[in-house]
């Protein structure tokens, strides 16, 4: 008994230390994602999208001919010549270079946030916004929005095809990409498919009839047969309270409609509606 019980010590130790070890796994993979999940249960991830060192960053420009250098969940991976020059050699996630050989860095990560850019909309896309960036002349701190639209067909997108914003230094990046559309809406059962829905749904009444039935036969003594089925007495009186549901509501909706059609009247060809 003394060897027994050591044995499953042993194997429970074993299995907390796996269960750790996961759990840690998690935590730096996690770490090394770029997704988000609202409290309204829609999910993006960005992930493929971030820059890993030693690629170029992503870009666009505006109508007056400023360069914007960014990254994705992540400082750029370059500091642009002209801000190096000027001796601002800050890490940032976004920059912005003008025509004129100015530079400027429009956030920072520890200042970035994701929003949806449409509360009523979620699925219209996602943002992330940096913030906390390079003062304007007036001391309002630099930002920018980089808005994901969702659009499947865009493939990844290019941010080069859509001029940058601008307006008393905030900024704001379109991007129309697959990325920008939800993975998930939440949950388990509202992130499956209609028929991943059915089949889950169908295996777990297999289980629950199986294993029903076959704890009443073998353990209970029930012969095979309806009253073998698990918790007889309650899918008997189950069904009785549905059907008498649907007498009940189909009562009502004769009603509701017989009272609709009586509050017309048709007088000379014409339908008047009274009360």
């Amino acid at each position: 008994l003394g060897g027994w019980s050591s044995s499953v010590t042993t194997a429970m130790a074993r299995g907390g230390l796996t269960v750790l070890l996961v759990l840690a796994a998690g935590t730096v993979v996690s770490t090394q994602t770029c997704s988000h999940t609202f409290p309204s249960g829609y999910s993006f991830d960005l992930t493929g999208l971030r820059r890993p060192p030693g690629e170029r960053d992503w870009y666009a420009d505006d109508r007056n001919g400023n360069m914007y250098y960014f990254n994705i969940c992540a400082d750029a991976n370059n500091v642009p010549e002209a801000c190096v020059s000027l001796r601002k050699s800050i890490s940032a996630p976004a920059y912005e270079v003008s025509k004129e050989g100015d530079c400027f860095w429009l956030g920072q990560m520890r200042g970035m946030e994701w929003e949806l850019i449409d509360e009523t909309e979620p699925a219209a896309g996602v943002e992330l916004y940096y913030f906390d960036g390079e003062q304007c002349p007036g001391g309002v701190a630099r930002d920018v929005r980089i808005q994901m639209f969702c659009d499947p067909e865009a493939g990844v997108g290019k941010p080069l095809d859509y001029y940058v914003l601008e307006e008393d230094c905030h900024y704001s990046i379109t991007w129309p990409s697959k990325f920008g559309c939800p993975v998930g809406t939440g949950g388990f059962v509202a992130g499956m498919s209609g028929w991943s829905f059915v089949s889950w749904f169908c295996f777990l009444v297999f289980m629950y009839l199986g294993a029903g039935c076959g704890l009443n036969v073998y353990r209970n003594g029930s012969t095979f047969g309806p009253e073998a089925m698990p918790h007889a007495e309650f899918w008997s009186e189950f069904f009785v309270l549905v059907r008498e549901g649907m007498v009940f509501s189909k009562s009502k909706l004769e009603e509701l409609l017989g009272r609709r059609k009586s509050s017309y009247e048709r007088v000379d060809g014409v339908e008047y509606e009274w009360g």
